[in-house]
């Protein structure tokens, strides 16, 4: 991937390996982004050439009877936008992760800008995401644990974006107070709160670092930081993820 792109990261509990979730999800992009899915594929580079949505969808959810996981690349070639699907049978150590990233020229203009907004929104529900995220990949890739490994999400979330979207228990873990410091934008199919740094990833009235201090630093990576931090101290549990109307 380039660094100058803008990726949007999702990250879900919820079970996806659903055909309807995929038809209804890559329909709403295809209208979004005003062109077609083109190739979906097991490998990277993506080769295979989608003939329908229906048959794509079957295509994710194809998992084996012996696989624990399944990851799947796709594009939609006219724009040159790639995802990057990653399922679990069982969410029980780490999450589903769904990226798109789109070629930053899409950002540079009030309709790209739109575009990117309103497509993170419409992911987030379609995958009732319980954090995600939109950046730079730079901004993104600049979050990396000093010691190497992968971010834990039950230890810690890798940061506060361009946009980030909390679901209502992390809402409520964090403090509903915090949050009215900073500018979150409405969203009426959102039950949690998303935050919006600035009018685009370039521009920006609050700086990322400033943003992971007024909702807590320790809930997120400190790429300076060795320390590895003890699930469930400073982020939520994904059983507690899951609990319903979920209070501190």
């Amino acid at each position: 991937m380039a660094t100058n792109q803008i990726q949007i990261l999702l990250c879900s509990l919820t079970n996806l390996f659903d055909i309807e979730v995929w038809q209804d999800m890559f329909n709403q992009l295809e209208e979004a982004m005003g062109t077609k899915l083109t190739h979906l594929d097991v490998n990277d580079p993506i080769r295979k050439k989608v003939s329908t949505i229906e048959e794509a969808a079957k295509y994710i959810c194809d998992i084996g009877n012996k696989e624990n996981s399944r990851t799947v690349f796709a594009k939609f070639q006219k724009l040159d936008v790639e995802m990057t699907i990653t399922l679990f049978r069982e969410n029980t150590k780490s999450a589903n992760s769904i990226s798109i990233y789109f070629p930053n020229r899409i950002a540079g203009d009030c309709a790209g800008l739109a575009m990117i907004n309103d497509i993170f929104v419409l992911t987030i529900k379609k995958t009732n995401a319980f954090y995600a995220l939109c950046d730079m990949v730079s901004s993104i890739s600049g979050k990396r644990k000093l010691s190497g490994f992968a971010v834990n999400l039950q230890a810690e979330l890798i940061g506060v974006f361009w946009l980030t979207y909390f679901n209502n228990n992390y809402v409520e873990y964090i403090g509903a107070s915090r949050f009215s410091e900073l500018e979150c934008q409405k969203a009426d199919e959102l039950s949690g709160i998303l935050v919006k740094l600035g009018r685009s990833p370039a521009v920006l009235r609050v700086s990322r670092d400033d943003a992971e201090r007024i909702l807590g630093e320790m809930s997120f990576v400190d790429p300076t930081n060795g320390d590895e931090k003890l699930i469930g101290k400073h982020a939520l549990t994904f059983d507690l993820l899951k609990v319903e109307n979920f209070s501190v």
